[in-house]
């Protein structure tokens, strides 16, 4: 029993980080903000930012675009342990904790002044 209990340890934890390389292949393309929860409150983005288009774009190699109200250029990095994205535009640095990611649905919580954002994707 001791040996089959050690076995679906050692499985399990190749797997996690098989998963999260996961992300790092399947991130590319664009991802459409659909919901966002703020303070137990779930809104569009445009209840919440007061725009109506609202997404993420991951290009290769590593480029990111991102529009909230304007446009944005920058660079973006996977953090596979921490199940983290960091993105950089200029000399800011914005860091997303994947909550959930699939290939069509990601979930990321942003750190704000009011607290934690939940960011709703869909991919396009």
């Amino acid at each position: 029993m001791k040996k089959i209990i050690i076995t679906i340890v050692i499985l399990w934890l190749g797997n996690a980080p098989a998963q999260c390389q996961e992300i790092s292949k399947q991130i590319f393309g664009k991802w459409e903000l659909k919901e966002v929860e703020a303070m137990g409150q779930k809104g569009t983005p445009l209840d919440v930012f007061g725009v109506a288009e609202a997404y993420q774009e991951y290009k290769k190699p590593n480029k990111f675009v991102g529009f909230l109200g304007e446009k944005v250029n920058g660079g973006f990095t996977v953090d596979n342990k921490s199940k983290t994205i960091t993105v950089k535009v200029g000399n800011e640095s914005t860091v997303f904790k994947i909550k959930s990611f699939t290939a069509q649905k990601m979930v990321l919580n942003i750190a704000s002044e009011e607290g934690t954002l939940t960011l709703h994707y869909q991919k396009k």
